[in-house]
């Protein structure tokens, strides 16, 4: 009787080691295809960062009307920036705000480019700090808020620069850049 039972245990043990190896070679799938995922996306953010630097790169060298249409946006040598929040910033769409915020940043670069009391130097530092502001860069209002401390060291040396509407838009647009931020957790 042992010797019928020992082929069906033989036949078992090898099915069960069969199993085994078919449970153990999906296991095995399932790693590859979720480290191939993990490498895709952390490829994809790699590339995505890239761009963004490629991107960052090009809008330097441009100003005014030139980086305000490479945003898909107008705007004339003449606008003043607005010296105060947005009252929609709280409502929105993020493109709209994301618009609103790089208008602004435009326009203050402008009104830099366009004072002849500053020195070519200081105008370049600037807006270069300007250009290192984006909606969803947490950098960005600190940036903002060293460019503040700037304008008051320059204002403390010369007074008539007339430097106060761009101090008070700065302000609007780092307070804008906050809303930013928190409502689209851009951070």
């Amino acid at each position: 009787m042992m010797l019928n039972n020992l082929p069906l245990v033989e036949h078992g043990a090898m099915m069960e080691e069969a199993m085994r190896e078919s449970a153990e070679s999906r296991t095995a799938q399932t790693m590859d295809d979720i480290q191939k995922r993990a490498d895709d996306k952390a490829w994809d953010k790699k590339q995505d960062h890239r761009i963004s630097d490629v991107n960052r790169r090009i809008e330097s060298g441009l100003a005014g009307e030139a980086l305000a249409a490479l945003h898909g946006l107008h705007v004339t040598s003449n606008d003043e920036p607005p010296c105060d929040v947005d009252d929609t910033s709280e409502v929105d769409d993020q493109t709209t705000l994301r618009d609103k915020i790089i208008m602004r940043l435009i326009q203050i670069g402008e009104i830099f480019s366009r004072n002849r009391d500053l020195p070519d130097e200081v105008k370049q530092k600037w807006t270069s700090m300007l250009g290192e502001c984006y909606p969803s860069e947490a950098k960005s209002v600190p940036l903002l808020r060293d460019l503040k401390r700037e304008l008051d060291t320059w204002e403390e040396i010369d007074p008539q620069s007339g430097l106060s509407v761009i101090y008070s838009a700065i302000n609007a647009v780092a307070t804008m850049i906050e809303i930013y931020q928190r409502r689209f957790d851009a951070r």
